[in-house]
């Protein structure tokens, strides 16, 4: 994969996640489709996200989409202490709608500004 600068690694990172969570969405859905309420969808797609980055995050400090641009999420202090916390703090501030914004005037989001945390490529 050729090198990318920050911004177009996290956009790229953005793409391939959305796109891993649109198929697990897609594949719940249609093998639930029976048994999930329309109304209980929104629901569904919201626990669904929030796990996505979560576990993957905590337990990997990698989404999908950043193993594939070969990148992870590290401490952006020195202190590696409560870095679960900080997980948990940066997949909740996902949920914030300005968060994706905030890469039009800054290379860390929201949701890295606030669980001290960044983006670096291995």
């Amino acid at each position: 994969m050729p090198e990318m600068n920050g911004k177009t690694l996290r956009l790229v990172n953005f793409l391939i996640d959305s796109a891993i969570y649109f198929l697990i969405m897609f594949g719940i859905l249609i093998l639930f489709k029976d048994v999930i309420p329309q109304q209980n969808v929104k629901w569904i797609s919201i626990i669904v996200y929030f796990l996505y980055y979560f576990i993957l995050e905590s337990t990997t400090e990698q989404t999908i989409g950043k193993i594939i641009t070969r990148s992870k999420v590290v401490s952006s202090t020195e202190s590696k202490n409560y870095f679960f916390l900080r997980i948990i703090l940066r997949t909740m501030t996902r949920f914030i709608p300005i968060d994706i914004l905030t890469y039009l005037f800054s290379f860390r989001g929201l949701h890295d500004w606030i669980s001290k945390t960044t983006v670096n490529k291995l």
